[in-house]
């Protein structure tokens, strides 16, 4: 909570010395967390060191514990705004009176205290009522010598710019300064209090008795009457004021009035500005916990209602159930459409899930077009799933936006408690989401005992693929890259292995996909390729360095330690990085784009992998550059008995040599094959007929004791 974004113009409201203190708890001590201009000039110290002190460090020492009593009395008895006089001190050790004003704020958010309090210096004020107290002592002291007293008296009273006035112990009037009878006329000696109030009264210069005379004047004298000692705020013609009264020894009672319009203004000013700074609060609140198109709760908010439903689930029983909502055909609408109509889908969507669910429930939107509800439900409900069926029925009808139809549908994935633990429960109704999806779109499916099972393997999956990189149990296999003319080895691609401890050794198939969900596959990636390079490094010091080739993901091509690796790089060969041609096409992104030329700079090759398996064009191959094709070993398959399919692996090849890109083809499986490719234009190949994939011992012997071209 910033103090100066909330009240940027405070400075120009007061003289006055203002500071803001705060606590953690309600009966610690607070400290000061701002203070103005004033309040630095009056104590003369900077805000530096005024800030983090305790207020208690600006009150006189000998006024401390009775001004911690009196506050500590008056907030026990729920008083959040008062008033209090005590003696203050400066830096220097110097004192000074003061009225504090005191308002206190309770922070519902964190569970502590503001305190705002407001010091007015009244050293004046202190000395006319010492001054009074003084002439009231002599009057009693010198009572014989009336006519000295009389003077003395009066000319005190008539110094103090206050209403002043002394009444004898029979409710006469006897002394008053001009400021007493001000707005109600000649004043008379001896005349009674009540008098004095009724001149008020005929002028009505008390707005608060208006209407109310009698009582009014009742509510005034009685307290007059019977308290030696008394306190009490009045209103005369607009202006308020602080009535002290104090009874003497002999009975006569001295009147007191001062001032505090001002004093008021400024605390009804505090008191506005504290009023804004709850609801800027409440604001901030809202808009932290609110999506700003739909006005439906967010991801926050979800996840602060969630803790609090499966918390009363805990005390009162009961089950819960969320649905995970996702729109489809949504991207088509903003591409065909444009954003606005996206906008007015969602919004539209939103107002329709309202009127589907209670209002007990909890909705939220988390995302672009992903929605979120959370119920309380019975044991073994139908509800949950009733509910995904309307919704998938009523939410997903055509709207029309400008004239123009918008068609969509919804998909629902449902799971529930107590199949599945509660604080499984938003990611279990994902994976139901995903087999409404795959079902076909635009329908509801439920997390089940089968997803359950599968959520398990996985989970156990992932944590041995964790505890493999930690135990460095991924481990490279070689296989032979052989000239397509001679057969003769060039080098290897390298391949990912897992050495499992008790599966024994795993193929990518059954780990990779996992791993790249937990977004570790560019750790798997890593391990492979400095495992690799070390063995090839130790292994080819002299002669001929293989080429390796590394099927690498996206993620380790825009990892750090990738560029990391290359520096540190001592392999003599040359090392290239293969990526899906989908990669290339789907993330040719200018970052993607820069970190490949980053990576060629430093000499790394680039090949398109499994081409002819996804969508490339010439324009894309012409953008990327890459330095190698390979041709997808299922097109390679039937060459050896289909002409049209020798024709379109021969057009592969002519398309890399006119843009002068090196061509691989995998997949080689048999003699016939090897023949075939040898007598194309094809650059190099790979297959079970020249090499399975192996570890380095064995995969080395190949360019050691390299196999001869047979006729």
């Amino acid at each position: 909570m910033k103090i100066d974004d909330i009240f940027p113009d405070f400075l120009k409201l007061t003289a006055d010395a203002v500071g803001i203190g705060y606590a953690k708890t309600k009966l610690e001590m607070i400290t000061l967390v701002w203070v103005n201009q004033a309040f630095c000039d009056s104590f003369e110290m900077s805000e530096e060191e005024a800030l983090g002190k305790s207020p208690v460090a600006i009150i006189d020492s000998d006024y401390v514990d009775d001004l911690w009593e009196m506050i500590q009395e008056k907030i026990s008895g729920g008083q959040k705004r008062f008033s209090i006089d005590t003696s203050c001190k400066k830096a220097n050790g110097k004192t000074f009176w003061a009225n504090i004003s005191f308002l206190h704020l309770d922070d519902p958010k964190t569970g502590g205290r503001y305190t705002v309090f407001d010091i007015r210096e009244i050293n004046d004020l202190k000395n006319r009522e010492q001054a009074a107290e003084l002439a009231l002592i002599e009057h009693e002291l010198l009572y014989a010598n009336m006519e000295a007293l009389k003077v003395r008296l009066e000319t005190a009273i008539n110094t103090i710019p206050d209403p002043f006035a002394i009444y004898s112990s029979k409710e006469k009037l006897m002394i008053w300064n001009p400021a007493y009878a001000e707005g109600l006329g000649e004043l008379k000696k001896g005349m009674s209090a009540e008098s004095y109030l009724r001149l008020g009264l005929d002028k009505q210069s008390f707005p608060d008795a208006i209407g109310r005379e009698d009582e009014w004047l009742q509510d005034v004298l009685v307290p007059f009457r019977e308290k030696k000692t008394h306190t009490f705020p009045l209103v005369l013609n607009d202006q308020s004021f602080r009535v002290q009264q104090f009874t003497a020894a002999n009975g006569d009672k001295l009147v007191l009035r001062t001032n505090i319009t001002e004093i008021q203004a400024q605390q009804a000013k505090l008191e506005s500005y504290a009023e804004q700074l709850e609801k800027a609060n409440q604001d901030i609140s809202y808009q932290a916990l609110h999506d700003e198109l739909t006005g439906l709760g967010n991801r926050r908010y979800l996840s602060m209602r969630f803790e609090e439903m499966a918390s009363e689930r805990e005390r009162k029983g009961g089950e819960l159930a969320a649905l995970h909502i996702d729109l489809d055909r949504f991207k088509q609408i903003n591409d065909t459409m444009g954003h606005a109509a996206g906008d007015f889908v969602l919004k539209a969507v939103a107002d329709r899930l309202r009127e589907n669910v209670r209002t007990e429930d909890v909705l939220a939107r988390i995302g672009g077009d992903e929605f979120f509800i959370l119920i309380r439900c019975g044991h073994n409900s139908d509800w949950p799933e009733a509910l995904a069926d309307r919704i998938v029925r009523l939410v997903g009808r055509p709207l029309e936006f400008e004239e123009r139809p918008c068609r969509f549908g919804v998909s629902v994935g449902v799971a529930q408690t107590p199949l599945i633990a509660a604080e499984d429960l938003l990611t279990s109704s994902d994976v139901a989401l995903y087999k409404a999806k795959d079902g076909g779109r635009a329908r509801a499916a439920s997390f089940d005992q089968k997803d359950l099972q599968q959520l398990r393997e996985t989970k156990k999956l992932s944590d041995d693929i964790q505890r493999g990189l930690e135990c460095g149990e991924f481990v490279p296999y070689y296989q032979a890259l052989v000239d397509a003319k001679t057969f003769e080895p060039q080098g290897f691609e390298v391949l990912a292995r897992w050495q499992h401890p008790t599966e024994g050794l795993l193929l990518p198939c059954s780990f990779l996909a996992t791993a790249s969900e937990m977004q570790l596959e560019s750790q798997i990636d890593r391990m492979i390729f400095k495992k690799a390079i070390n063995e090839c490094a130790t292994h080819f010091t002299d002669g001929f360095a293989p080429s390796l080739s590394f099927n690498v993901s996206l993620a380790r091509i825009m990892d750090p330690e990738l560029v990391t690796d290359a520096h540190r790089l001592h392999y003599r060969g040359q090392v290239s990085l293969e990526l899906l041609e989908t990669i290339f096409l789907e993330e040719e992104t200018e970052e993607v784009m820069m970190r490949i030329d980053t990576l060629r700079d430093m000499g790394f090759d680039f090949a398109v992998d499994d081409f002819g398996s996804g969508r490339a064009s010439i324009i894309a191959l012409q953008n990327l550059a890459p330095d190698r094709l390979k041709i997808d070993g299922r097109l390679i398959a039937p060459i050896t008995k289909s002409q049209s399919a020798r024709k379109l692996v021969r057009s592969i090849i002519e398309i890399g040599q006119s843009l002068d890109v090196r061509v691989t083809a995998e997949g080689v499986e048999t003699k016939e094959h090897a023949e075939i490719l040898s007598g194309t234009h094809c650059d190099i190949l790979q297959g079970y007929f020249f090499a399975h994939p192996s570890p380095f011992e064995e995969a080395k012997k190949l360019i050691l004791e390299p196999p001869k071209k047979t006729a």
